[in-house]
């Protein structure tokens, strides 16, 4: 858990607490005041009828009010008892979940990173292998499959890294040029990209300066593109990368001629681990989306599914603009 969502439970819990124990407080006051009130109004109608300086009608009023104050009071204890006990058992079983959350977050950021590096020799021995041995067909056939399920199982812990890392990560923002990110991932999944045949267009519309996390947005703009190629079922793939700088905003298209997704994907498309009925073929984690869509709200933004009229899904990411300062 976050050191941001920890404070927030806590001043929550804080909260919640000190308004059960102070209407507590104040219940127990206003029946007090009450209870004072009613013995007041018996006493006053007693002296009016004449009936204060019979014997025993005084001490019956006193005795009636002790009686309901009594009771209230002890009813109110045990009931402060119970609510003070049911805060400590909730306490406890936040303290208990955030111990579970941290175990988990060091497991996967442990695991993540004793494989990326034997991962990461793994891939760069099968590749100078293959280009050894590219002109054998069958053996570089079986090199490319062992390549590309490394690849997968890299993008995977990445993934899981990139998760523990987002949930805790504090964004750096400063101006940005967006298609100068999309630029620089393209050049780092062109070997990628190769290797799917795919054909990528780019365009830009002005500057496009936006004020950003740089690492955040390489994430988003890397994960749109992983999904449009990864998914696409064509032989021949086509992604198209719109930058398009508008008077207050900055938008991002990412379009490719894929299968689509389905209207009843739609909505769910951004949760956490969620996959597509038609994607579970393929492997991969189901927090691309999910990673992409927090980075891009982190800065004021929204990332959504719109509709085309052709084939193929597109993704619109809006970015608040940012003049630039160096012009």
């Amino acid at each position: 858990m976050s050191t941001v969502v920890q404070k927030r439970w806590v001043k929550l819990f804080i909260a919640v607490s000190f308004l059960m124990l102070t209407q507590v407080a104040w219940w127990l006051d206003v029946f007090s005041r009450s209870v004072n009130t009613i013995a007041e109004l018996r006493k006053e109608n007693a002296t009016l009828r004449g009936m204060l300086n019979e014997p025993g009608v005084l001490e019956g009023i006193h005795k009636s009010a002790y009686h309901k104050k009594l009771m209230f009071f002890s009813e109110t204890f045990a009931f402060a008892i119970l609510t003070a006990l049911g805060l400590y058992l909730l306490f406890r079983a936040l303290k208990l979940q955030e111990k579970a959350r941290k175990l988990q977050k060091q497991f996967i950021e442990t695991m993540s990173h004793e494989s990326k590096t034997p991962l990461t020799a793994l891939k760069l021995r099968l590749e100078s292998i293959l280009e050894k041995n590219s002109s054998e067909p069958q053996l570089s056939k079986e090199l490319s499959l062992s390549l590309e399920e490394v690849r997968r199982l890299s993008s995977v812990f990445e993934k899981a890294l990139s998760l523990n890392r987002m949930e805790s990560y504090a964004f750096k923002f400063e101006e940005l040029s967006v298609g100068e990110v999309v630029k620089e991932v393209l050049r780092r999944m062109e070997p990628l990209l190769k290797q799917k045949n795919v054909q990528v267009y780019f365009s830009q519309t002005g500057e496009g300066w936006t004020q950003g996390d740089l690492f955040g947005l390489q994430n988003t703009v890397q994960s749109l593109l992983e999904n449009a190629v990864m998914y696409n079922d064509k032989s021949e793939k086509e992604v198209r990368i719109e930058v398009v700088d508008e008077t207050q905003k900055i938008k991002l298209r990412v379009t490719d001629n894929g299968p689509g997704i389905a209207d009843s994907d739609r909505k769910k498309i951004f949760e956490k681990f969620y996959r597509t009925k038609s994607s579970r073929k393929i492997p991969g984690t189901g927090l691309g989306l999910y990673l992409a869509k927090h980075i891009v709200e982190s800065h004021s933004g929204t990332l959504e599914l719109v509709s085309t009229q052709t084939s193929g899904a597109q993704f619109e990411v809006v970015l608040p603009k940012r003049e630039d300062k160096r012009g």
